[in-house]
């Protein structure tokens, strides 16, 4: 019987790796789907772009890095059309790798900065990411300011009446319990496009957390609403893949706004400890068996292509 040797186990363990990658990836393409990632987060240590984390300054550098180049390598692999670039927070306010990084690559991104909400004039920080460096939205974190209500107080209606006049697409994350407050402005300013990340975050911790979760459904009337349908690695409490203790979750959340205000994204797939590309569109694909073929190609990629202006081709 042939050993096998360290060096073997570890190539056919890549081979089967390849191959699992490339049949999520094939599965998609015969599909005839164009794929965009919603939620890609890029970051280097590149002394450039430096750190400014809001709550950790202290913060100077992190031990895995997730340039951009990374990522378009992902989308090459893997028949990715666009993605959309979001500021992982280490730099804070400062979006400048986001910029130099849509500018790098135009034709395989839109993005979405950072923007203190807590900032005296938040709606000509707006201005300026759109206007002078060509982001088309900005993501907020009240999921970080749990006791807040900067949300929807009166000093962010200008920022919302801006948003509306350029177009501008806002992401949240954010709590359950914070959703009354998204709900507010939502009815109030219909012409800013919003996108709930990753599921309205359900806390699968709590004793019962579907009386807090269903706040959520309430934003279901708002056609200008989309739930990004993503990181069941960061939800489940087993940690395990395929995340069964997720699905409930995924599965009402169709159920209420339907596959035509589900978007899909992932966070950052290369390098990734948790869900590497393969399994992102493993479980998409394979395991919420609940979506129908023609919802899939609706949240996998049609979707996104009504929130954001990708570029031609």
């Amino acid at each position: 019987m042939r050993k096998t040797t360290r060096r073997t186990f570890l190539a056919q363990a890549a081979a089967a790796a390849a191959a699992s990658a490339a049949s999520s990836a094939a599965s998609s393409a015969a599909a005839g789907r164009i794929i965009i990632d919603t939620h890609l987060e890029v970051w280097t240590d590149d002394p450039k772009f430096p750190f400014h984390h809001p709550e950790h300054p202290e913060l100077k550098r992190v031990p895995v890095q997730a340039p951009i180049e990374n990522e378009v390598e992902q989308m090459r692999e893997f028949g990715l059309k666009y993605a959309v670039l979001i500021n992982p927070r280490y730099y804070g306010w400062d979006n400048s790798y986001i910029s130099y990084s849509l500018h790098m690559y135009p034709n395989l991104f839109v993005a979405h900065g950072l923007l203190n909400p807590e900032d005296p004039d938040p709606a000509a920080r707006l201005r300026y990411w759109v206007k002078e460096h060509g982001f088309q939205g900005m993501r907020f974190s009240p999921i970080y300011h749990p006791k807040s209500v900067w949300l929807n107080s009166k000093a962010h209606y200008p920022l919302w009446k801006e948003a509306e006049r350029l177009g501008a697409v806002f992401n949240y994350y954010i709590l359950p319990h914070q959703m009354p407050m998204l709900e507010d402005m939502a009815g109030r300013f219909p012409g800013v496009k919003i996108v709930i990340d990753h599921l309205g975050k359900p806390d699968l911790k709590a004793a019962d957390p579907w009386p807090e979760f269903k706040k959520m459904f309430r934003l279901k009337r708002f056609p200008q609403v989309w739930v990004s349908a993503s990181e069941p690695y960061e939800l489940s409490l087993t940690k395990e893949f395929p995340y069964k203790d997720t699905w409930p979750f995924f599965k009402a959340v169709y159920e209420e706004f339907g596959g035509k205000q589900l978007i899909w994204g992932t966070g950052y797939p290369k390098p990734r400890w948790e869900l590497p590309m393969d399994k992102e569109l493993e479980f998409v694909e394979r395991w919420l068996d609940f979506y129908t073929e023609a919802d899939k190609k609706l949240i996998l990629g049609e979707n996104a292509l009504r929130i954001w202006k990708f570029p031609r081709g």
